[in-house]
């Protein structure tokens, strides 16, 4: 990756789409959210700018197992979680993510002809339609480097359907192509699509926003956003630093006499919509 900061050589730039563009670290913070309790941030992880946020998840759980610090669930934002996340923090570590999976692109535009809206036949390798169409066996490929399985419609089945443009989007008589995950996964975000999609869930994953009030504190009052340090080392001893004085304040300012931790504006702000 080049230099683009002649003062931090380990500095990367890095954008969100629509939103921020920056030269510099990431800081990944994880804290309790228990009901009666103050939110104290319990691991930090500073990673260069450009990392995806779906690399640190398994680094976070492994370091709050060593630490005798992990949580039954942990609530994350879409930025973390993907079918594989979740999977692997089950099985390696039995905590459950609670977070939105990234929802099929299609679903959208062709209601009613996304991945969702297909059966999945496991043990005969093949897929039927909305319309009842089943598609000849799945093969195994690749693709991102990771293993999927490619479903591919007959053109003549899907060229006589009459509702091809919808689910299709052809105009040349192709037929629908679809990509699997390997079928844990593939259950995995099937079942979280669906759920998510719930009252019941959007109600639930409500208590994760003040996980972005500790993100306004920490950058608003102590000055996050600013590197003190240069380096990537340094740096993560800055956001360390930042999270114990956060702490500190949180621990003097509770009331252990109080029947209920008072909630945050952010998450008053969640409750009242």
């Amino acid at each position: 990756m080049e230099i683009v900061s002649p003062h931090d050589p380990q500095a990367r730039f890095s954008h969100k789409p629509g939103k921020v563009e920056w030269v510099g670290y990431k800081d990944h913070q994880t804290e309790t959210c228990d009901e009666e309790r103050p939110n104290i941030i319990v691991h930090v992880v500073t990673t260069p700018a450009p990392q995806q946020d779906i690399g640190v998840v398994d680094a976070i759980h492994s370091a709050l197992v060593g630490q005798r610090m992990a949580p039954a669930e942990h609530f994350l934002d879409s930025g973390y979680v993907t079918p594989e996340t979740v999977h692997q923090a089950s099985t390696a570590y039995g905590i459950t993510i609670v977070g939105p999976v990234r929802q099929d692109p299609r679903a959208a535009d062709r209601p009613g002809f996304a991945k969702e809206d297909f059966d999945i036949d496991w043990r005969a390798e093949t897929m039927t339609c909305p319309k009842g169409t089943v598609s000849p066996r799945w093969k195994p490929t690749v693709a991102d480097g990771k293993p999927r399985l490619s479903v591919l419609f007959r053109r003549a089945d899907c060229r006589a359907c009459t509702v091809r443009q919808q689910c299709t989007g052809n105009v040349d008589g192709k037929g629908r192509h679809l990509l699997l995950l390997p079928e844990p996964l593939q259950r995995i975000q099937t079942q979280a699509r669906a759920q998510q999609q719930t009252p019941e869930w959007k109600r639930r994953y409500d208590l994760r926003a003040g996980c972005e009030a500790t993100v306004s504190e920490t950058v608003r009052a102590h000055g996050l956003r600013h590197c003190r340090y240069r380096g990537l080392a340094k740096t993560h001893v800055q956001h360390v630093l930042t999270a114990d004085g956060t702490n500190i304040i949180r621990l003097a300012q509770h009331r252990p006499d109080q029947r209920q931790r008072p909630r945050s504006r952010l998450q008053e702000l969640f409750r009242a919509s």
